[in-house]
């Protein structure tokens, strides 16, 4: 009777885990789906179900108000450029951005879920920031910021975020 039993949870743990890993498939298949609805080439889906993307990333003017839950870029070794929706928050976006980071014209109140690092320039301008809470620790180049609901200062802009070069408000 015990050794029946054995058997019984063994397999239904083997079968459990058999449809856990194809939930994990089931993710993935929908992220492909929706890199290649975007025209997004040389990608790569990691272990945690990352994106890690060896070029360009070009999302303007697609009419996105947000990125799916099961996107979740990390590094860009390129530029990302999502300006021009209605993106009301910038979860999903890449950790790190090798090239330029645009999400102006958009209607963003705070910088959350935008990347920690920016090699080349930051754009955030034409947005309706109230915050800058979640901003880039570094950015390479220029840090734009001008025309949002609230109005921030250089200072205050470097004081948040180690910026090397110009930064506009």
């Amino acid at each position: 009777m015990i050794d029946r039993f054995i058997n019984e949870a063994f397999s239904f743990e083997r079968s459990s885990s058999d449809s856990l890993k194809n939930l994990s498939i089931g993710k993935r298949a929908h992220i492909i789906k929706w890199l290649e609805s975007f025209d997004i080439k040389n990608y790569t889906i990691n272990d945690d179900l990352t994106i890690d993307v060896n070029g360009d990333v070009h999302l303007y003017y697609k009419s996105l108000t947000y990125f799916p839950s099961f996107i979740k870029f990390n590094k860009v070794f390129g530029s990302f450029d999502c300006c021009n929706n209605q993106l009301t928050s910038l979860e999903g976006c890449p950790t790190t951005v090798s090239g330029y980071f645009s999400c102006y014209f958009n209607k963003l109140t705070s910088l959350e879920g935008c990347p920690k690092t920016v090699s080349k320039g930051f754009y955030c301008s034409n947005n309706q920031l109230t915050s800058l809470k979640g901003c880039p620790l570094r950015v390479g180049k220029a840090f734009y910021c001008f025309k949002n609901k609230k109005q921030f200062s250089e200072e205050y802009v470097r004081s948040l975020c180690k910026v090397k070069g110009d930064i506009s408000v």
